[in-house]
C-alpha cells in the first residue's frame, strides 16, 4: 500500500507543521486511515514534503495531543481514532485520563466477527468462558448453605481481612505447591478476579508514561487496560521456541521500563507453554536488572497432560516476580476471586492500594469457596473438566491432521482452553475469520492480540463451549476456507 503523504504550501499563512498535521487530522477523520494503521515514517515525510524531521516531529506531536495518534518506541506512530464531535470534546473534559482512555479503548475493543442474521451457530470457538451446563450448581448452593447457616451473620456483614480470609489463602498456597514450593499463605493477596489483580499490579509499579513489555501476541484485554493506565507498551514475539529473548534484553535496555507481563502456561491466544529451560533463560535474561515480572496464570490448573512447570516466581532469586491466578477459568467466572502470590515486601503496597478500591473481597465467597474445596468438590470439577479437555484437544488435533491445508499449522497445548491455527501469510487469519463466520463458525481473528491491531496469520480457536461433534463440524469449515484462501500447498507444520 502506497503511503499517504501531504502536500504543503509555502506561502500559505499556516504553517508547515499545521498543514501536515491537518493533512493528516482529516485523513483520519474520512476514513482514508483507520485504527491503527501507521502514519508514514517522519523521514518519508520530510523527504516528501522537503521540510526538516523538526517540522514533522511537530506535526506529529499536535496530532497527538489531540488525541488522534500515539507514538509507541519500535512501531512508529499509530492512529488512535477519528475525532470527536465539540459536544463529546466537552464532555470528555470531565473524564479523567484514565477515565477517558478506558471508554474509548472499550469502544474500539476488537473481537469475533458476529454471526450474521440469519446464519445458525455451528461451531462457537470465539468464547474463552467456560460452559454454564457445566457448572457445580448444587455443590456449590451446598456449600454457600453450610457456611451461611454456620457463620452468616458474620458474613454478610464488613470483614476485617484485606488480604482474604486466612483458612482461603492457606488453601491457595498448599495448592500450588507442585508450582511453588514453599509458598506460604502470608505471600497470597485474594482479589476480586485477576483482572483486578492485574489493575492492581499496575498501580502497584508503574505511574503514566512508564513502559510495560508484554508478549505478541497477547491477551487482549490486557492491552485495554495498559491504555487506560497511560502506559506505553513494548510487543516482543513468542513462538514455538519461546520469547525472543534478544528483544526482551534489548527492550529491558530502556529506562522507562517498569514492568514485564507474561502468560508462560497456555498462552492466551496460542496455548503454549515456556518449557523449563526457556523460564530460565528468560529468567536470566532479566537477573541484572529490577524489573519485576507479572506472570498471568489464568488456567494453569487445567493440564491435562505432562508434568506441572515451575512457576516464574519460584524460580526468580531477585524475589521480583509476582503470579496472577483466577477461578474464573477452572471453576466458574461469577465466583470473582483470584488472587496474587508473590513476597510479602510486594503484596504489602498491593494490599493498601486495594483496601482504598474496595475495602476487600467478598467474605462470603470467599468462605463458600474454602467449603467447596475441602468438601472436595473443586478436585471432583477439575477431574471431570481436565478429562473432557483431553477429549476436545484430541478431536481438534486429530480434524486438524485430516482436514487442513499441508500449509496450515495448529499448536497443540498440554491443558487449558485454546488452540493457535496458522496460515501462511499475514491477514489470512483475519480472512479466514471472516469467510468461517459466514458459514456459522465463529473465531476470534489474529490481529485482535496485537496491540495495534496488526494483520495476522492466525486465529484463536477456543474449545470451552465447542464439544467433539461441534469441534469437527467447525474445522471442516476452517479448512475449506484456509484452503481457498491458499492455492499453493506445502508440509504440514504441527506446532508445540
Amino acid at each position: 500500500m502506497n503511503a499517504l503523504l501531504p502536500e504543503v504550501d509555502r506561502e500559505a499563512p499556516r504553517g508547515l507543521a499545521a498543514q501536515i498535521a491537518g493533512f493528516y487530522a482529516r485523513a483520519i477523520a474520512d476514513g482514508r486511515m483507520r485504527t491503527g494503521e501507521r502514519l508514514p515514517p517522519i523521514r518519508t515525510v520530510a523527504e516528501a514534503c522537503d521540510v526538516t524531521r523538526a517540522t514533522v516531529l511537530e506535526a506529529y506531536r499536535q496530532l497527538a495531543v489531540d488525541g488522534l495518534v500515539e507514538g509507541t518506541v519500535g512501531r512508529g506512530t499509530t492512529v488512535l481514532g477519528a475525532p470527536v464531535s465539540q459536544a463529546d470534546a466537552d464532555k470528555a473534559r470531565l473524564l479523567s485520563p484514565y477515565a477517558d482512555a478506558a471508554l474509548r479503548r472499550s469502544q474500539e475493543m476488537p473481537g469475533a466477527p458476529p454471526l450474521p442474521k440469519g446464519v445458525p451457530l455451528v461451531t462457537n470457538f470465539a468464547e474463552l468462558t467456560p460452559d454454564g451446563q457445566r457448572f457445580p450448581v448444587d455443590a456449590w448452593r451446598a456449600a454457600m448453605d453450610a457456611v451461611l447457616q454456620r457463620s452468616g451473620a458474620q458474613l454478610l456483614g464488613y470483614g476485617q481481612a484485606t488480604n482474604g480470609l486466612p483458612e482461603l489463602r492457606a488453601l491457595l498456597a498448599a495448592s500450588a505447591h507442585d508450582i511453588d514450593p514453599g509458598l506460604h499463605a502470608d505471600q497470597v493477596l485474594v482479589t476480586a478476579g485477576a483482572q483486578q489483580a492485574l489493575d492492581l499490579v499496575l498501580r502497584t509499579f508503574c505511574k503514566p508514561g512508564d513502559t510495560v513489555v508484554v508478549m505478541q501476541p497477547s491477551y487482549h484485554q490486557m492491552h485495554g487496560l495498559l491504555r487506560a493506565h497511560g502506559l506505553q507498551v513494548v510487543q516482543v514475539p513468542v513462538d514455538e521456541d519461546g520469547l525472543a529473548l534478544d528483544q526482551l534484553a534489548h527492550a529491558l535496555r530502556r529506562r522507562t521500563v517498569r514492568l514485564v507481563y507474561l502468560m508462560p502456561t497456555f498462552h492466551n491466544p496460542t496455548g503454549r507453554t515456556l518449557d523449563l529451560a526457556q523460564r530460565r533463560a528468560l529468567l536470566d535474561v532479566v537477573a541484572g536488572t529490577a524489573v519485576p515480572i507479572v506472570e498471568d496464570e489464568y488456567q494453569t490448573s487445567l493440564r491435562f497432560r505432562g508434568e506441572p512447570l515451575p512457576t516464574l516466581r519460584s524460580l526468580d532469586p531477585r524475589g521480583l516476580t509476582v503470579t496472577v491466578s483466577t477461578m474464573s477459568k477452572g471453576l466458574f467466572p461469577a465466583l470473582r476471586i483470584g488472587w496474587i502470590t508473590g513476597s510479602e515486601d510486594l503484596l504489602r503496597p498491593m494490599a493498601a492500594v486495594k483496601r482504598f478500591m474496595d475495602l476487600e473481597t467478598s467474605p462470603l465467597l470467599q468462605a463458600a469457596l474454602v467449603e467447596f474445596v475441602q468438601a472436595r468438590g473443586l478436585d471432583h470439577y477439575l477431574d471431570a473438566l481436565r478429562v473432557e479437555l483431553r477429549e476436545r484437544h484430541a478431536t481438534l488435533q486429530q480434524c486438524c491432521a485430516e482436514l487442513l491445508p499441508p500449509d496450515c499449522s495448529i499448536t497443540d497445548p498440554d491443558g487449558g482452553f485454546l488452540a493457535w491455527l496458522e496460515l501462511p501469510q499475514a491477514g489470512q487469519g483475519d480472512r479466514l475469520a471472516e469467510l468461517a463466520v459466514a458459514r456459522g463458525v465463529r473465531v476470534v481473528p489474529g490481529r485482535v492480540f496485537d496491540l495495534h491491531g496488526q494483520p495476522s496469520r492466525g486465529v484463536r480457536l477456543s474449545l470451552s463451549r465447542a464439544d467433539s461433534r461441534q469441534i469437527r463440524a467447525g474445522i471442516t469449515v476452517l479448512a475449506e476456507g484456509a484452503q481457498s484462501l491458499m492455492p499453493q500447498q506445502g508440509a504440514l507444520r504441527p506446532l508445540v
